[in-house]
């Protein structure tokens, strides 16, 4: 095969192009004409002065866009100069349960829930349904996201493969509606009928605490109340239980400072409401939005002051509407209990508030709370086949001993 010679083509696009950017670089010459003129008296003005028109616009207000947000300094409307020492559902405290106990001015009298908890045992059918629960909220649902990367300490800059699959937020949602059903079956329909459900409520819970400008804004993921409040668990005296002691890290010690606030005292159900009156709040945990300010791994302590936190506020506000603001030491003390879950941990607890006057040292509140407990180990596809491992019965015996409270 003979080849060809190669031909000499020019592509007059390009050349075009090049000729353009190299004219453009030249600078024009002076030619006096400017300074003649002037000399003579004559104006000169430029032509870009008659060529483009001048236009003045004017701000016109369009509905359904929104103004520019306003610098985050002094001039913002809710600019405070006394700060503000905030805590919200992405915090967790430094020292955990410890620095929680001290902040709310609670004391934890046994480990495990109150006696008065009487733990019953479940027909089988319930564990069965408890699997059936697991798989359809971690495996068998529909929603396919890219779920977050894969990260190994021993291996820092090993780029592990995405995994699709279920996101954390789903499964939360999923496995407490279906046990929160679950347990409405097994029970007595008179008990059911005094329990009510509500989703994404904020609770707001502002205190001073040595001179300290303090404000919990916590949401109750899901939140089950009753018509009427729960009793309290125990009369033993405060007085001689200290409260822990972290010294020498300051008890506020990464709590968000801020000085754009806007102080508000919220329970999210008014009065006159029927099923106004919290029975129990379940708290969602996901470690890509709940982190520490340091970057380290949110640890057990931490969680379990994060469970606290969240029931102290949920309390708090709740007693504030009842008993009014001023009130200190309650006459009827005021029972929550909580639940905390990523759809595999729980960590059950139970809060007796007895005093919203937090530098009282003869009246404190009481805290219960179990260890953190895993409903299962894995729950994983094996050789193609949904396989359950390590399944924990006794979560659900719990949960259904904490509905039957009253």
């Amino acid at each position: 095969m003979r080849k060809s010679p190669v031909l000499l083509r020019q592509h007059i696009g390009w050349h075009f192009y090049k000729h353009w950017v190299i004219q453009g670089k030249r600078k024009p010459l002076d030619t006096g004409a400017e300074r003649i003129l002037k000399s003579k008296k004559i104006p000169v003005y430029d032509s870009k002065d008659f060529l483009i028109e001048k236009r003045e616009f004017e701000k016109v207000e369009v509905i359904g866009f929104k103004d520019r947000p306003k610098p985050l300094d002094e001039t913002h409307p809710e600019w405070n100069e006394k700060p503000l020492l905030s805590y919200r559902d992405h915090s967790v405290l430094l020292e955990g349960l410890d620095q929680a106990k001290i902040i709310t001015n609670t004391v934890q009298l046994q480990e495990g829930l109150p006696d008065s908890f009487e733990i019953k045992n479940l027909p089988k059918e319930v564990d069965k349904a408890s699997k059936d629960i697991i798989f359809d909220s971690h495996l068998f649902d529909a929603e396919q996201k890219k779920l977050p990367k894969i990260k190994n300490p021993a291996k820092p800059a090993w780029n592990f493969p995405r995994v699709y699959g279920v996101t954390q937020e789903r499964r939360n949602k999923l496995i407490t509606h279906r046990l929160m059903k679950l347990l409405e079956s097994i029970n007595d329909r008179q008990l059911v009928k005094q329990r009510y459900i509500f989703e994404d409520l904020l609770f707001s819970f502002p205190f001073q605490r040595n001179e300290n400008l303090i404000q919990l804004e916590l949401s109750g993921d899901f939140v089950l109340t009753s018509e009427k409040p729960l009793s309290p668990i125990t009369n033993s005296a405060t007085e001689h239980l200290k409260l822990p002691n972290i010294n020498p890290v300051d008890p506020l010690i990464t709590l968000n400072k801020e000085n754009i606030y806007k102080i508000r005292d919220i329970y999210p159900i008014k009065p006159t409401v029927r099923p106004s009156h919290p029975h129990t709040v379940f708290i969602y945990f996901d470690r890509e939005s709940v982190k520490n300010l340091y970057e380290e791994e949110v640890t057990e302590n931490q969680i379990f002051g994060r469970s606290l936190l969240k029931t102290f506020a949920a309390a708090g506000s709740y007693a504030r509407q009842r008993y009014g603001k001023d009130a200190t030491v309650l006459k009827n003390p005021v029972t929550v209990q909580c639940v905390q879950t990523d759809g595999r941990f729980f960590h059950l607890g139970v809060l007796q508030l007895n005093t919203l006057d937090l530098s009282n040292t003869s009246v404190k509140n009481v805290w219960y709370q179990t260890p953190l407990q895993y409903l299962f180990e894995k729950c994983i596809y094996k050789s193609g086949k949904p396989v359950l491992e390590g399944y924990n019965n006794q979560i659900i015996k719990q949960l259904n001993c904490m509905y039957n409270n009253m």
